[in-house]
């Protein structure tokens, strides 16, 4: 019996240990990163959203109202939208026909105020910052109607140039917008703020449900002129009243920002990250338990195998150095008639020539039945190792349409 040969381990303990404790860190901070991923990408996008800064967007609104006094929030939860807080001012900013959908199934059947304003321009991110438009233009009056249409269907929009001065409850309101200004007209509309053309800004008879259709009175290009601003706060008065007790949520779950809850980050979240930290604790334990051997070392194989396996090894071993494999070619066809016939149901102890004769016999009375079946294959042709793979796949799949055993 040979000598086992002692040798010096790959990697020592304390190699182990740390790239063990490395990979364990380096996987756990992965996936605690993609699952606050969508709090740490920044917001500021372009786009009708109260987290843009862009022309369009409702940032600069966010923090005018902020200075006044109001307790503004940015929404990320569309439960909100169908169990609305009470009391708080609900505000829309839905960009496009393909945000009806989302409307709705919003309730608006709560106490407290919803505002839902109109867009007027579309505008694509600039490619080098996407925090600013890179091209603006305007939604078709037929896109805004649709998503109008929603909460009242016999709203009508229109648009109209050179208006410089609007009415409202407290008085007269100069604004400056830009080419156009955009109304609505219908017979629902209680017009709160309103010109020679329709009503800016509206709420539909015995609902709390405010529509804005001149968004130029939110976002912050519009806002950027004092007059806007101040009709703005004499919308926002309107809704809210004093506005002591009530607090202006932003929705932003109609542009795409966490629509429902992540199963990932509730992990990293009480009362599921005492499991996770367990469960991350046992995998490391684990994971140590791998670099390590627990009881006897195992036995090196002998240098010098033994058994039939090994001789079987050792003889296709001799076969491929000497290149000899086609000369295997006859043996193997005896041994697989042999196989064939003794799977068939007959002795084991037929004579080659026999075999031969008992698998002809059948070939051709199979083939009366199926035409389809090929001739048996023979090792006639075989002069190379390859023919010879090839002859040995052929007869297998001759014998399985032989025995009908194909699956």
């Amino acid at each position: 019996m040979s000598k086992a040969v002692k040798t010096q381990p790959l990697i020592s303990v304390r190699t182990a240990l740390i790239a063990v404790l490395v990979g364990a860190i380096s996987f756990s901070s992965l996936l605690v990163l993609s699952a606050f991923a969508p709090e740490l990408r920044d917001k500021n996008q372009a786009g009708l959203h109260a987290y843009s800064k862009s022309a369009l967007g409702y940032n600069f609104a966010v923090n005018l109202l902020t200075e006044i006094g109001y307790e503004v929030e940015i929404s990320q939860d569309e439960n909100l939208l169908l169990y609305p807080r009470d009391p708080s001012l609900l505000i829309l900013t839905p960009a496009n026909r393909y945000d009806s959908d989302e409307l709705e199934e919003i309730s608006f059947d709560s106490d407290s105020p919803s505002l839902v304003v109109l867009p007027k321009r579309w505008g694509f991110r600039d490619a080098l910052n996407r925090r600013f438009q890179g091209r603006t233009g305007f939604v078709s009056l037929a896109d805004v109607t649709q998503l109008a249409n929603v909460l009242d269907d016999q709203i009508s929009l229109t648009r109209a140039e050179g208006v410089t001065e609007l009415t409202s409850v407290q008085g007269n309101l100069p604004v400056s917008f830009v080419e156009n200004t955009q109304f609505m007209n219908g017979d629902a509309l209680v017009p709160i703020i309103s010109g020679d053309d329709g009503v800016v800004f509206g709420r539909l008879q015995n609902t709390e449900i405010y529509i804005l259709s001149e968004p130029e009175l939110f976002n912050t290009h519009g806002l950027s002129h004092e007059e806007n601003a101040q009709a703005m706060l004499v919308a926002v008065t309107e809704m809210t009243g004093d506005g002591s007790s009530f607090s202006v949520i932003f929705d932003t779950t109609l542009h795409g920002f966490e629509r429902s809850r992540n199963l990932l980050r509730m992990l990293f979240e009480p009362p599921l990250l005492g499991a996770t930290l367990f469960a991350f604790a046992t995998a490391i334990l684990l994971g140590w338990g791998a670099f390590l051997r627990f009881g006897r070392p195992s036995e090196l194989p002998a240098e010098i195998a033994t058994g039939r396996q090994s001789l079987i090894e050792s003889t296709s071993g001799l076969f491929r150095q000497t290149e000899q494999q086609a000369s295997l070619a006859e043996d193997y066809e005896v041994l697989a008639n042999r196989l064939t016939v003794r799977s068939l149901g007959y002795l084991e102890d037929v004579t080659p020539e026999q075999a031969k004769q008992i698998l002809d016999d059948r070939q051709k009375k199979e083939q009366r039945d199926r035409p389809d079946l090929k001739d048996r294959p023979t090792a006639d042709a075989v002069v190379s190792a390859h023919q010879l793979l090839q002859f040995a796949q052929d007869y297998h799949t001759w014998e399985e349409e032989l025995t009908d055993e194909r699956e």
